[in-house]
């Protein structure tokens, strides 16, 4: 592994566990065990370093669902899995990392924004189209406003202000997002699928 990609694989650890704000360039250094000066070779500052952190994490991302969507059999079976994927990935991330891209880096969260409508919100409408097509979500559901309403439910499961991990945990804060989400958009064939995912005893 490359000395750029040991660096990327640490703070994605760090960030992931402790939020972005609160990890120094000197707390970087220590943990993987090398100077600061090493790590500006490859990142001029902290924002290009988290910069880069997100680019990692969200195309990461877009790859486990490319390949749910090329292994799922229906648009039902493809937002289970999605959804169960996206709770392993939240399990394992501190809520404050969105928020402090929000405030603390734009740029970052401007990539993170830039890809939320280039792909996420993209890929969405299309799974709503298809699901209406093939008669499991409703005719009646408008497609944009579902798909961008979707996504923030996403991000606001997040938000510590509204979901305070002390009393939340996130990923099951996600689950019930979801499967309230779902039921809302199926029809009685759709429901039948869901079913077939997710016991109704589960």
């Amino acid at each position: 592994m490359s000395q750029r990609n040991v660096i990327l694989e640490g703070v994605h650890n760090m960030f992931t566990r402790f939020g972005v704000k609160s990890i120094t360039m000197d707390d970087i250094a220590s943990k993987l065990t090398m100077s600061k000066k090493t790590i500006y070779q490859y990142f001029k500052d902290k924002d290009s370093l988290v910069n880069e952190y997100v680019k990692n994490f969200l195309d990461e991302q877009e790859r486990e669902i490319t390949a749910i969507s090329k292994k799922s059999n229906d648009v039902i079976e493809e937002m289970v899995l999605c959804s169960d994927y996206l709770k392993k990935v939240v399990s394992n991330i501190n809520p404050t990392v969105l928020f402090d891209l929000r405030k603390y880096h734009p740029t970052a969260f401007g990539i993170f924004v830039k890809h939320k409508e280039d792909f996420t919100i993209s890929h969405l409408r299309e799974l709503l189209r298809k699901g209406i097509k093939d008669g499991l979500f409703r005719k009646d559901i408008n497609v944009e406003i579902l798909a961008k309403m979707r996504i923030e439910q996403i991000e606001q499961g997040y938000n510590p202000d509204f979901f305070p991990v002390d009393k939340f945990n996130p990923a099951e804060v996600q689950f019930q997002i979801f499967e309230h989400f779902m039921y809302g958009i199926c029809t009685l064939k759709g429901h039948e699928t869901i079913y077939k995912y997710r016991p109704v005893n589960e």
